[in-house]
């Protein structure tokens, strides 16, 4: 009976080490769960950022090809305004004095 009261208490004491042991495993796992949260946060912000970052050059490069059309476009409409009014500059400039000599005469016909 000694012998089982030993054994008992024996298999007690290494169940007891046993069982601290795998507490002491819990509390790193809590540790270890936060650290590799730490670790993938910041590698998926990373790589948020980097498709931020090529999605915003791609834009503004887009932006700025955009804003070279449409300033190119601007001189090309700018230079054609430009060329009609040197064209037809003098001739208009004649009936919209014809206009306003003869306005009066129109009312008396």
């Amino acid at each position: 009976m000694e012998n089982l009261i030993r054994d008992i208490i024996e298999l007690d004491k290494q169940k007891r080490l046993e069982l601290e042991a795998l507490e002491n495993e819990k509390s790193k796992i809590g540790s270890f769960i936060r650290e590799k949260r730490q670790e993938i946060e910041s590698k998926y912000r990373k790589e948020a950022n980097d498709i931020f970052a090529k999605k915003k050059a791609e834009m503004d490069k887009q932006i700025s090809e955009a804003e070279d059309q449409a300033k190119s476009k601007y001189q090309i409409s700018m230079k054609e305004i430009e060329m009609v009014f040197d064209k037809h500059h003098d001739e208009w400039i004649n009936d919209l004095y014809e206009y306003c000599v003869n306005f009066d005469m129109k009312d008396e016909l």
